[in-house]
C-alpha cells in the first residue's frame, strides 16, 4: 500500500506559484521602467525593483527545484519530481529533520549515499495548525518507522489509527 507522506501542496509550491510570482512581479518591474504608472517613477525604484525580481526569481527557482513528492511503500520511499522517479530503501535514511520558522514546513532527509537527486530529499509537510516549535508528526513517525526498518527489516505496517494527519493527507 503507497502512502503519501508530502503534502497536496507540493505541485503548487514546486510548479505554480513560482510562474505565478515571477510573471506578476516581472510584469509590475517592466511597468515601472516603461512608465506606464500614473506619474513617473524614480530610477531608484526601478532599479530596487529589477534587483528585487532577479533576486526573488533565483530563491524561488532554487526553492522549488528542491521540492519533491514523496511517498511510503513497505520499506521504501518513492521519491518524485513529476517526471521521474526513484525508490529508496529506508535504512539509507540517515537523518529526519524539519524547518522550524519557515512556510511551509519542510522536511529534509538525509541520506547516506548520493542517489539521482542528491544527498537530501526535501518535501513540503501536510499542513498542520500547532505551536512553530513543536516536531511535526510526521518528523517523528518517520524516525520511529526508519528505526524499525534498521533494526528489523520487517515491512512497516500503517496504523490505522493516523489521528495525527489532516484530511488533506488521507
Amino acid at each position: 500500500m503507497r502512502r503519501r507522506l508530502s503534502s497536496w501542496w507540493t505541485y503548487f509550491y514546486k510548479r505554480i506559484f513560482p510562474i505565478a510570482w515571477i510573471t506578476g512581479f516581472g510584469m509590475g518591474t517592466v511597468y515601472l521602467w516603461v512608465g506606464t504608472f500614473k506619474g513617473q517613477s524614480s530610477p531608484e525604484l526601478k532599479w530596487i525593483a529589477l534587483l528585487s525580481l532577479l533576486a526573488g526569481s533565483a530563491f524561488l527557482l532554487w526553492f522549488s527545484s528542491r521540492l519533491k513528492d514523496v511517498w511510503l511503500y513497505g520499506n521504501d520511499i518513492i521519491v518524485s519530481d513529476y517526471r521521474s522517479e526513484e525508490w529508496i530503501p529506508l535504512w539509507q535514511i540517515e537523518e529526519v529533520t524539519e524547518t522550524r520558522l519557515w512556510n511551509p514546513k519542510l522536511i529534509k532527509l538525509r541520506l547516506a549515499h548520493s542517489g539521482k537527486w542528491g544527498d537530501q530529499i526535501v518535501f513540503v509537510a501536510p499542513i498542520r495548525f500547532r505551536f512553530v516549535f513543536l516536531n511535526h508528526p510526521l518528523v517523528e513517525e518517520l524516525r520511529g518507522i526508519i528505526l524499525q526498518a534498521r533494526a528489523g527489516g520487517h515491512e512497516y505496517v500503517l496504523p490505522d489509527d493516523r489521528a495525527w494527519e489532516s484530511k488533506e493527507t488521507r
